[in-house]
């Protein structure tokens, strides 16, 4: 966990002093996981560490703003993200720990004190190639045949977690960052802009992040798509709620969404049907 940690300040990740939990981390995690851990008795769950090492005096919990005392409790990645801001470390470490050289030092005093390791034998991994691979990985999954199922979230999967992170930015690039329902793309640079990933099987029911469960909406579309304001026919044609009032220029009855242009990766027409049965409003 600490090497992790080590390696996303060194990288920029954290221009204060508060760590959160991000998919570049957990790749991170996983890698030095990977290359330390050889016995099959430990199962790998970054959970554990980020939620226990409060229990060493260095580490502390942030939520609101505020310290705060971890519950008694095992948390997953998600709720550890959901529920805290995030950490923060002793001041005197995070001074120190802005000097590259001391970064390099801890690192290689973890790797030697813990694992009787010199740095040499381990690489520091490149975490936008490992989240390259994993997006690349989620995408190719269009390809499966789709069937609704509803997942559970095991609290110390990290591939879960990191599947989760990367569902938006796999729906999105398919969409070309554009709403499907208006076609809206307004971004900054900075931020992700006006598009989001929308799940068409809810995500608080079926935590289901195939990637044809997703379609880009803008932030007006995803709302009233979840509240059933509108819903997508199997040929991909719009239907708008009979309950719908004020509702022109809103969206157009039987006009097509804008569809990926690779056909496999278009909505499954099982979860629209889904949709159709269980939100919209008839």
């Amino acid at each position: 966990m600490l090497l992790a940690v080590l390696d996303e300040i060194q990288n920029g990740a954290y221009q204060d002093n508060l760590i959160t939990i991000t998919p570049e981390l957990v790749a991170s995690f996983r890698h030095y996981w990977q290359a330390l851990v050889t016995s099959d008795y430990w199962i790998e769950r970054m959970n554990i560490p980020f939620r226990y090492l409060y229990q060493d005096g260095f580490w502390h919990f942030r939520r609101n703003g505020e310290e705060v005392r971890p519950e008694d409790k095992p948390y997953s990645l998600l709720q550890l993200s959901h529920d805290f801001d995030g950490i923060f470390l002793s001041q005197d470490l995070w001074q120190l720990l802005q000097e590259p050289s001391a970064v390099n030092a801890l690192w290689a005093h973890l790797l030697q004190s813990y694992f009787g390791l010199p740095p040499t034998t381990v690489s520091r991994p490149n975490t936008h190639n490992l989240l390259d691979y994993e997006a690349e990985k989620l995408k190719a999954e269009a390809q499966s045949k789709f069937r609704i199922r509803k997942l559970r979230e095991n609290s110390g999967d990290n591939g879960y977690y990191i599947r989760h992170a990367l569902f938006p930015r796999v729906v999105k690039t398919m969409y070309n960052n554009a709403c499907a329902v208006c076609g809206l793309a307004v971004h900054t640079e900075q931020s992700g802009g006006i598009v989001d990933a929308a799940h068409i099987l809810p995500f608080s029911e079926f935590h289901y992040d195939h990637p044809r469960n997703g379609i880009a909406l803008c932030k007006n579309h995803h709302w009233g798509f979840d509240a059933g304001w509108f819903g997508i026919s199997d040929d991909y044609k719009i239907l708008i709620s009979p309950h719908l009032l004020n509702g022109l220029g809103y969206a157009m009855a039987g006009k097509a969404i804008q569809l990926p242009s690779d056909a496999v990766h278009a909505p499954a027409q099982a979860a629209l049907a889904w949709h159709r049965d269980n939100k919209f409003l008839k």
